[in-house]
């Protein structure tokens, strides 16, 4: 629950990179907006040292392990937000 709530606070924040967060359980995703394409996002979190996958119709997909812990989804959270306001600058 905690990151799925903190996706869906990141796509609201960033409505020119996202569109949505989706997702049921630790399968979670990302729907990027027109003009951002999932491949970028994937490229800005692994350089940050966040490894996700591009997934379906312009979706990055975040499959954390089960044994996660609140720590490690905050800082997941954070490498996330640093992406998206670097996405969002070159988009907006």
């Amino acid at each position: 629950a905690q990151l799925k709530t903190g996706l869906e606070d990141i796509a609201a924040r960033y409505p020119s990179v996202y569109t949505d967060a989706r997702g049921t359980g630790l399968m979670l995703g990302l729907k990027c907006a027109d003009g951002v394409v999932n491949g970028d996002l994937v490229k800005a979190l692994m350089q940050g040292g966040l490894l996700c996958v591009p997934a379906g119709d312009n979706v990055v997909r975040f499959v954390p392990p089960l044994v996660i812990t609140a720590e490690q989804v905050n800082e997941a959270l954070a490498i996330i937000d640093t992406a998206s306001a670097g996405l969002a600058k070159d988009a907006g």
